[in-house]
């Protein structure tokens, strides 16, 4: 009876939740840290300790870390480990400051390595390397790293602001949040890893270089239509190990070296009401994409004011990118942009490009620059449908641009039911050597086009002005002065009043 007595103590001791504390002004690292009197003083400190599931590492608002904070412990399913914050005042800081360890790849201000069952909530990281103008230092603010250990599960961030991190801007996967999945260089050690859950909410990602959320593996390689283990047309093994319930939501990314959010060799992420304003500021890159991914969905989100620099590629709100399938992309508002609304694009040249089944639907894209939709490469399989575009005279060049890629050029292409009031060009299209595309249902208000002729003439006077309110109530969102949140729900709303209908089809 004593015996069992005892485990049920040492068991009940070693699974207790147990609130840690830490305080850069009053703490001290002798303290036992289970209290606010008693909190520990220096990340070093707290980086000796192992977490059990259900402990919590609460930093005091308003103090400031240097250094790198690299916890250790997993949680369990229901019961994660969470670092989050006590006291009054500002968020507490975090900061790297550009510091790496002797065998990291590049500087992050926390850094969780084959780790799991986590939550980050209430603190703000920055990783500002001072006094290097060049920045080669790559840096992320937060970087989950994992290698050759399975499935890691569940990582939750909310109320986090990652902020002041200037990444090498040579490099996409440097920046605010990375996943990243490496492996060992010896291929028999080797060992599929993945993500499965991953929720970001209410987080605000502000000047970060070079990308704000980014996540990527190196289980990614594949063809059209090989399975795990397969042969590709190029020769090369499809390895592709994607991860599961990535969910970004309710976030606000602004100012971005490059792109905002980029979601890698995922299958079904799930991206929606997120802000995106004055991203691509420094270097070329569209305000968020899925690339290498099954059935992403993009819902509900506003990209603005995407800046285009000389000599970019990349400036759109929107893309479906290389290597997808299926991508839905609806219910968001791009506006403002400097290099259109949106783009769907995969290579031309490399044999195992595709993209396939993109499906663009009941979004608005109001007043871009130089033109509206980018389609590149070897995309196929895509429907721009129910979609309202209203152009200023912004839109100098062509409404919809089909390019080539290695003299690969975009094939079945759907443009149907969309409404088109043009303020601006007199071009439709660059078809180019584009093959069998599809125009049905489509309607023209505004100028005319002197190069297409395929609209649908039956709008009315009544029609029209009935549109042209409708135009200024969204353009007012638009131009509005508050950009703290998404407002294409509110756009969407407005264009398609009954659009709850339409979202449960």
């Amino acid at each position: 009876m004593k015996n069992i007595l005892f485990l049920f103590c040492v068991t009940f001791i070693c699974q207790a939740q147990t609130n840690y504390y830490v305080d850069n002004v009053l703490g001290d690292d002798n303290f036992s840290g289970i209290s606010e009197v008693t909190a520990f003083k220096t990340l070093n400190k707290v980086n000796t300790i192992r977490f059990l599931p259900g402990d919590t590492i609460l930093f005091k608002r308003g103090g400031q870390w240097s250094g790198i904070f690299r916890p250790q412990g997993n949680g369990k399913a229901g019961n994660r480990i969470v670092i989050g914050s006590y006291g009054n005042g500002d968020l507490p800081v975090i900061d790297a400051e550009g510091q790496k360890g002797d065998t990291d790849f590049l500087s992050a201000s926390l850094i969780l390595f084959n780790q799991e069952y986590w939550e980050v909530r209430d603190i703000e990281i920055r990783n500002f390397e001072k006094g290097n103008p060049d920045r080669p230092v790559k840096k992320a603010g937060i970087l989950v790293l994992a290698k050759d250990i399975g499935t890691l599960r569940d990582f939750k961030f909310e109320n986090v602001k990652i902020s002041d991190v200037n990444g090498t801007l040579k490099l996409r996967t440097n920046g605010g949040l990375l996943f990243n999945i490496i492996a060992d260089s010896i291929p028999e050690n080797r060992i599929p890893t993945n993500f499965d859950g991953i929720y970001v909410n209410n987080c605000h990602f502000i000047n970060v270089d070079r990308g704000g959320f980014i996540n990527q593996s190196f289980w990614r390689i594949r063809d059209m239509t090989s399975n795990f283990g397969e042969l590709c047309v190029d020769g090369r093994i499809n390895n592709w190990y994607p991860s599961y319930n990535i969910v970004i939501e309710n976030s606000k990314f602004e100012n971005i070296g490059g792109n905002g959010l980029v979601t890698r060799v995922a299958n079904s992420p799930l991206v929606q009401y997120n802000l995106f304003v004055r991203n691509s500021l420094k270097t070329t890159g569209n305000a968020s994409y899925p690339y290498n991914c099954d059935n992403a969905l993009w819902q509900f989100n506003e990209a603005a004011y995407t800046i285009y620099n000389e000599g970019d590629i990349d400036a759109s709100g929107f893309d479906s990118d290389y290597l997808c399938k299926n991508t839905i992309i609806q219910y968001n508002f791009s506006h403002h942009n400097d290099w259109g609304g949106l783009l769907v694009c995969s290579w031309g040249e490399v044999e195992n490009a595709f993209n396939d089944g993109t499906i663009v639907r009941y979004n608005v894209f109001q007043d871009e620059k130089h033109h509206m939709i980018r389609f590149s490469g070897n995309i196929t399989n895509t429907e721009i449908s129910n979609n309202l575009f209203v152009t200023d005279t912004q839109v100098d060049d062509v409404m919809m641009w089909y390019k080539h890629w290695g003299d690969i050029w975009p094939d079945k292409t759907i443009i149907k039911d969309n409404v088109f009031y043009n303020e601006g060009t007199t071009n439709f299209l660059k078809l180019g050597a584009t093959t069998n595309n599809s125009f049905v249902g489509n309607v023209l208000y505004g100028s005319e086009f002197s190069d297409f002729s395929e609209f649908e003439s039956i709008h009315s006077k009544k029609d029209e002005k009935q549109l042209k309110s409708t135009i200024n109530q969204v353009r007012k969102i638009g131009l509005r002065n508050d950009f703290s949140k998404s407002e294409a729900e509110e756009v969407i709303k407005t264009v398609w009043p009954d659009y709850l209908t339409l979202k449960n089809e």
